[in-house]
């Protein structure tokens, strides 16, 4: 005997037409803007992935930001992005520190897997534990996770970020790809120094 319709007369709920959507109020990422003040933090000795004279002790944003600092967002899982991120780094950080300013890069994973691609790097990198610093300026948010818009990224990370902070933590410039598609801009960089410079003059 067919089984085919066995089961059908135990069907005990309608299929609904439109299914829930998941997600929907979920808050999502909103990075800090250029004229808003950059979130305090400090960085234990344990968070130094690499000292290249600003990281001895670890630091708080204070004593980071004597002159204009230039705090990057990276993260390996970016994957070539995140290849061609570091190399224009290496080459921006002479113009960056002939323009008065300092370099740190905000790292979201530890000593041995940044260590393990990128080896020695000639700037300061920090780890960012628990993407503290991230989620403060607003770009990580768990509940809009960056692998759900970005294809290629499978990891819990934040998205690429870029500000020049002042003296007085007040962001001179904010950059933010979202989609992975930009490129650094190191004439808006250096501007945004220079900028920050001629003001305190």
């Amino acid at each position: 005997m067919s089984t085919l319709y066995r089961y059908a007369d135990y069907l005990q709920q309608p299929i609904p037409e439109n299914f829930p959507k998941t997600g929907y109020h979920r808050e999502k990422v909103s990075p800090i803007q250029s004229g808003q003040r950059f979130p305090e933090f400090f960085l234990d000795r344990s968070d130094v992935i690499r000292d290249a004279g600003l990281l001895t002790q670890g630091a708080s944003i204070h004593t980071l930001t004597s002159q204009p600092l230039v705090v990057v967002y990276y993260s390996i899982h970016w994957n070539g992005y995140a290849d061609t991120l570091i190399e224009q780094l290496k080459a921006l950080q002479p113009a960056i520190e002939a323009a008065g300013a300092k370099l740190l890069v905000v790292a979201s994973e530890g000593r041995q897997a940044f260590e393990n691609v990128n080896g020695q790097v000639p700037f300061d990198v920090a780890f960012d534990a628990d993407k503290h610093i991230a989620r403060k300026t607003g770009i990580y948010k768990k509940s809009d996770p960056i692998w759900g818009f970005v294809a290629g990224v499978n990891e819990d990370v934040p998205v690429p970020a870029v500000f020049v902070v002042t003296p007085s933590l007040q962001i001179r410039y904010a950059f933010a790809d979202l989609y992975l598609e930009k490129q650094l801009q190191p004439a808006d960089i250096l501007a945004a120094i220079d900028n920050r410079v001629a003001i305190s003059a």
